[in-house]
């Protein structure tokens, strides 16, 4: 019986041996994750294939001058769609714009950011904000392809908040 135990218990330890932690720190993928290449924060991992365009979506063809004298407003100003615009705002546009929208989010003072709370700004159409989110402004990149239509259209009304619109029961940033 002890002979019989004895072979059990090194055939166990030895399963334990093989099986532990330290053999395997010796392979290759306990480090692909500290050695993959790292993406920075807004970066695609790769470009979607020319010519495609995601379900549910159109090609963009305008320019940021058609869109301004073209394009209204689809989506309603309400207290429901500046919350989702204050939500997808911090997301994307707070780094750059800050919180109120005057230009000092933490990256915002290294780029120039204009403070978009000036009446140049607040004189836009819906449809010129809609073509810059597309197109890219000055130092601003193209927001396009990381929205929605309908968050693209959230964010102008929650751009419009900033500017001074009231929307019952949303409370401005300070």
């Amino acid at each position: 019986m002890s002979g019989s135990f004895a072979r059990r218990s090194l055939i166990c330890l030895s399963l334990v041996a093989a099986f532990s932690a330290t053999p395997a720190a010796a392979l290759p993928w306990d480090i692909d994750m500290y050695r993959q290449q790292s993406f920075q924060a807004n970066e695609m991992a790769r470009a979607p294939a020319k010519g495609t365009v995601p379900a549910g979506s159109t090609p963009w063809t305008m320019t940021t001058e058609q869109a301004q004298e073209t394009l209204q407003n689809p989506v309603p100003f309400s207290a429901a769609s500046v919350v989702r615009g204050q939500r997808t705002w911090a997301i994307n546009c707070r780094t750059c714009h800050g919180l109120t929208g005057v230009g000092n989010g933490p990256v915002g003072p290294l780029m120039a950011v204009p403070n978009i709370l000036t009446d140049a700004y607040q004189q836009s159409t819906d449809g010129r904000v809609y073509g810059i989110l597309m197109n890219g402004g000055s130092n601003m990149p193209r927001y396009g392809f990381k929205l929605s239509e309908h968050e693209r259209w959230d964010v102008i009304n929650y751009v419009r908040f900033l500017q001074g619109r009231d929307a019952d029961g949303v409370e401005r940033p300070k």
